[in-house]
């Protein structure tokens, strides 16, 4: 009985040393902490602008044009120049998959767009309204 007492006491004086937690860090951690760093917004974030097609440029490496781009007037008289990837999205009203030559001067647009890293705007999906 004397034994069974014993190993108890000992076994949580034991648990009672593993479970202690520190209830405040040292002064010496405490200087060396750095506060948090604010979170910041979301760079690429997902616009959109409407507007009728002014023009449309398309990518011919051959003739030193990398990449595409379509001009772009709303109905304010604001002017966007949008770069075109491979990855741009072209489509009519029911969803019909388009190329920018069936895109024509005046037809209204609706262009959804990115801005990138290096700060030109990339169309993601352009649809004709």
């Amino acid at each position: 009985m004397k034994k069974g007492l014993i190993v108890f006491l000992a076994v949580m004086m034991m648990a009672s040393v593993c479970f202690a937690q520190q209830a405040t860090p040292p002064a010496a951690e405490q200087s060396q902490a750095q506060p948090a760093k604010p979170v910041q917004k979301a760079v690429n974030q997902t616009k959109e602008f409407l507007g009728k097609v002014a023009s449309v440029t398309i990518a011919e490496p051959a003739k030193g044009i990398a990449r595409g781009s379509i001009t772009v007037v709303d109905d304010m008289g604001n002017t966007a120049n949008f770069t075109i990837t491979s990855a741009t999205k072209v489509f009519d009203t029911t969803l019909n998959a388009l190329t920018l030559n069936q895109l024509k001067e005046g037809e209204k647009v609706k262009v959804k767009h990115m801005k990138t890293n290096g700060g030109s705007e990339e169309a993601k999906a352009i649809s004709v309204m």
